[in-house]
């Protein structure tokens, strides 16, 4: 069991390890992922696309367009239906697909060479920018259905038009840093639950025998009941001072032992034998007091 948890934690954290390092590479400190420039091969006057390819919502998009020989040149974006009849009479290149970094799928209807009009004159474009040798949009994709246009101003073509484009999504490049650093520590848990690293270890504390017998007897004794005789005389000879003796007579502690310890409570005095009284002199003599006699 545990060598198909770190197997799988390897596993996880190499996954994100390399996906994080991807994004955060990719998308840079600036979050962009940019591409370009790189050139659409038309030598009309019309490069349009078609609603798919811009079909997404959210991230911001920033479109870079650049004409040889500084012809004139106009970037806008609209609404896929006003773009549709602006151009619809007009020789065009569509892009019908795109995928990033780059990836085209055009495809080229037929038309008239002229633009119905000059499109810097029309008020329905959502936003704009015209220049001399390139123009510069960035703009935010909407909800709605739009299309992008490159179109060539005045008696000029779009022949060497160069594109670079960028997407920009606000703190990829700190999500993929966060997804390295994740897939980079669940390596590190992998590595040890396989023991190939070696972990900390909490070492028990020793326990002293000597200090746990003395904490036994730590705890109170029970409470003595006067009335009982036999403890009340305890309670009186634990209550005398280890100096006196039964007699009152004092006497000196007797040093310690090099090696003992010292008991924490008093022990009670060990029983005298009694020993018999010496005999009177002419009185009877016992069999145990007569002298013995060598024979």
């Amino acid at each position: 069991m545990r060598r198909v948890a770190g197997i799988g934690l390897l596993t996880l954290g190499f996954l994100l390890l390399v996906a994080g390092a991807v994004v955060a590479v990719a998308m840079g400190p600036d979050n962009q992922l940019e591409t370009g420039p790189h050139e659409v091969r038309t030598d009309g006057r019309a490069v349009v696309t078609r609603p798919a390819v811009l079909a997404r919502y959210g991230p911001q998009v920033s479109v870079l367009v650049e004409v040889p020989d500084d012809k004139p040149v106009f970037l806008g974006l609209g609404h896929t239906v006003d773009v549709e009849n602006y151009v619809a009479s007009t020789e065009r290149l569509e892009v019908t697909r795109y995928r990033p970094p780059w990836s085209l799928r055009t495809q080229t209807a037929n038309g008239e060479p002229q633009l119905p009009a000059a499109p810097t004159a029309l008020d329905w474009w959502l936003s704009q920018s015209a220049g001399l040798g390139g123009a510069q949009l960035r703009f935010t994709l909407p909800d709605d259905v739009v299309s992008l246009a490159v179109l060539a101003v005045g008696d000029s073509d779009l022949e060497g038009l160069k594109v670079t484009a960028a997407y920009e999504v606000p703190g990829s490049f700190g999500v993929g840093v966060g997804m390295a650093a994740t897939g980079l520590g669940t390596l590190l848990f992998g590595l040890v639950a396989l023991r190939l690293v070696p972990g900390v270890r909490r070492r028990t504390p020793l326990v002293d025998a000597l200090d746990l017998a003395d904490d036994e007897w730590d705890v109170p004794w029970p409470e003595t009941d006067p009335s009982d005789a036999d403890t009340w005389d305890d309670f009186l000879s634990e209550e005398a001072a280890p100096g006196t003796t039964t007699t009152g007579a004092p006497r000196s502690p007797a040093p310690p032992k090099k090696g003992l310890r010292k008991p924490r409570w008093p022990r009670r005095a060990r029983p005298q034998p009694i020993r018999p009284a010496p005999s009177r002199p002419g009185g009877p003599q016992t069999g145990a007091e007569k002298p013995k006699v060598a024979r």
